[in-house]
């Protein structure tokens, strides 16, 4: 005889002892009135009895207990050590720097520069001035009066303020500006 279908599940809970109270409730009474969940739930309890442990020793006890303290311990003793370690790094570099500072400028004065080359160094050829392009040629020429092909005479009138006056009054009358870009 089989073990109700809808209560397979149920007996393995009840044979685990993981179940509610209310359904440990209705299942103990199911158990009563069905011989072969009743069976099968002794059957279940029998086979999860051969793998349950066996309740922990007084010493596996004692170190579970004492757990949160020694975790607490060895993190102190760890956290001591980085603060000694760095301490002692500190020392050493503060030690480092006043021997630099104290030694630095003696040892400064010992080294000696390497004498200068005996033979005359010769300085390269500058060419003549008028092929170099200077600096103040680079910096007085235009190059949109090459690009634009203007004369001296037609940057001058660019730059009077009537033009500019003008340009402005033409920008500003125009009901869409962008277009006169």
């Amino acid at each position: 005889m089989a073990a109700c279908q809808n209560q397979e599940e149920l007996l393995t809970l009840f044979a685990a002892g993981a179940l509610e109270p209310e359904e440990e409730a209705r299942v103990r009474a199911h158990l009563d009135a069905c011989a072969a969940c009743r069976a099968e739930a002794e059957a279940d309890h029998e086979v999860l009895g051969l793998a349950a442990l066996p309740p922990p020793s007084l010493k596996e006890q004692a170190v579970v207990a004492a757990l949160p303290r020694t975790t607490v311990g060895a993190w102190h003793r760890a956290q001591v050590q980085q603060a000694a370690r760095m301490r002692t790094a500190g020392a050493l570099m503060a030690a480092a720097a006043v021997v630099l500072l104290v030694l630095g400028p003696v040892l400064r004065s010992r080294v000696t520069t390497p004498p200068a080359p005996t033979s005359p160094v010769e300085a390269p050829a500058s060419p003549p001035e008028e092929d170099a392009f200077t600096l103040e040629q680079w910096a007085l020429a235009d190059p949109l009066a090459d690009a634009l092909d203007l004369s001296d005479a037609d940057l001058e009138e660019l730059e009077s303020d009537e033009f500019l006056d003008s340009e402005l009054d033409d920008f500003f009358s125009n009901p869409n500006p962008g277009e006169s870009l």
